[in-house]
């Protein structure tokens, strides 16, 4: 056993080894670092709590070293939940930095400090927000790529449905359940991960399987009926949430227990922009599975999801108090300019 000369604790460092080919991965093939290059790690002061963040730190740490680039680490206090702002001088280090790598408690990737760091040049690389491993303890074990053989295919397939978005103006989701909603696409930013970040100013999110495509302001109408996760309630919903949508907002949440939380945390934030349809994506991830985790269950593959609230970071001018991600299983069936490119967990593209 190898005692972390960090942390003073014993394991770390030996449980670090497991992530080294993810690590490798992430510096080599993602960020594609040249030896030099100053790459800050952002982290909080709660990531030590959920198994595995520390030790894919270190590795990440150790591979930016190993590569010849400069590792640098930030920390600060943790938030209490995903899209509030860290504080300004993280902010500031985000925009000097060549490459940024986000391993903190909840998202900050939706936030107005990464945005521009984004602007500035910065290449953005988030990693699982820690709470989420509480949910699923494996889940860094079985979702963080080891080889860069299996980011390529699924690269391959994110480009196909990314340019159907872009070249698309309506997108139309239904399911079993009685969703039928019909959202408006084409004029704000279409992401996709997996995706490399060796260019000025990229970003991703690690590990891959979703593209997100922003909704255009006020173009949503109908109705979605979650039944997978709505954020931050970070637990697998025990029923469907009902969601009205009419002139790009929700008007109405209708259902049981969990719409009844979910419909009063909107109404706790004070903000109505909070309720405005931000984005829709869909998930491809082979091996992600419901654990009531945003960033995992919106790679479960064929599910789809809509956000509410801040859409910043998909070139919108929205910054609400919250970005909320709200999952709908498979079977769904999503169409693009009425061709349809996802039925019954198949991509058509």
């Amino acid at each position: 056993m190898i005692q972390n000369r960090v942390t003073g604790k014993w394991g770390y460092c030996m449980r670090s080894l497991e992530f080294m080919n993810a690590a490798k991965v992430i510096t080599e093939y993602y960020l594609g670092m040249k030896p030099g290059e100053n790459v800050l790690v952002v982290r909080d002061t709660r990531i030590s709590e959920f198994p595995g963040a520390e030790a894919l730190m270190e590795a990440v740490l150790a591979s930016i070293s190993l590569g010849g680039g400069e590792p640098h680490l930030i920390n600060y206090i943790a938030r209490p939940i995903a899209g509030i702002e860290p504080p300004k001088v993280v902010a500031a280090a985000m925009k000097s930095a060549d490459a940024v790598i986000l391993m903190t408690t909840f998202s900050i990737l939706q936030t107005v400090a990464t945005t521009e760091a984004l602007s500035s040049g910065t290449r953005v690389l988030m990693l699982p927000p820690a709470r989420y491993i509480y949910n699923s303890l494996d889940m860094l074990y079985r979702l963080m790529p080891t080889h860069s053989k299996e980011i390529e295919e699924r690269i391959k397939l994110a480009e196909k449905i990314t340019n159907l978005f872009k070249a698309g103006s309506k997108v139309k989701v239904t399911s079993p359940r009685g969703t039928n909603i019909t959202m408006g696409v084409g004029k704000l930013d279409v992401m996709y991960n997996p995706n490399t970040v060796r260019e000025r100013g990229q970003r991703t999110i690690v590990p891959g399987g979703q593209v997100t495509a922003g909704v255009t302001a006020g173009e949503a109408e109908g109705k979605s009926v979650v039944d997978g996760s709505a954020s931050p309630m970070y637990r697998p919903l025990s029923e469907p949430i009902e969601m009205v949508v009419k002139g790009g907002k929700v008007v109405e949440i209708k259902g049981g227990r969990d719409a009844h939380e979910y419909r009063n945390f909107l109404e706790s934030l004070d903000d109505p922009q909070v309720y405005l349809i931000a984005e829709v994506g869909v998930g491809f991830h082979p091996r992600a599975m419901l654990t009531g985790t945003p960033l995992e269950d919106e790679r479960i593959y064929g599910s789809s999801w809509i956000a509410v609230g801040t859409n910043v970071h998909v070139g919108g001018k929205v910054k609400a108090k919250i970005h909320s991600d709200c999952v709908m299983l498979p079977p769904i069936e999503l169409s693009i300019d009425d061709k349809v490119i996802l039925k019954e967990s198949k991509f058509y593209v």
